[in-house]
């Protein structure tokens, strides 16, 4: 019974340990983004290009990356009609 509570206190040790280091981790490569680009109809993608920034731990990072992500379903209406007082 011992070995077994000594086991689980030394699982409970390693997992503490190894979640401690997760939280201090930073991405070893910054890019300044442009602004997004127009949706892409055809694959439902939006695009923008960044430019290398900063390199931490001697890391090897590209100079230009390109990222997508889905356009949004969603179209912003420009103007709502007024509700209530003031309508004819």
């Amino acid at each position: 019974m011992q070995v077994r509570g000594l086991f689980l206190l030394l699982v409970l040790i390693l997992l503490a340990a190894a979640s401690e280091a997760g939280k201090n981790k930073k991405a070893d490569c910054k890019y300044k983004f442009e602004s997004w680009g127009g949706c892409d109809a055809a694959t439902g993608l939006k695009a923008r290009s960044g430019t290398l920034k900063k390199a931490l731990y001697n890391a090897e990072c590209q100079e230009t990356i390109q990222v997508t992500k889905p356009c949004s379903p969603k179209t912003k209406s420009k103007s709502k009609a007024r509700k209530g007082k003031g309508k004819d």
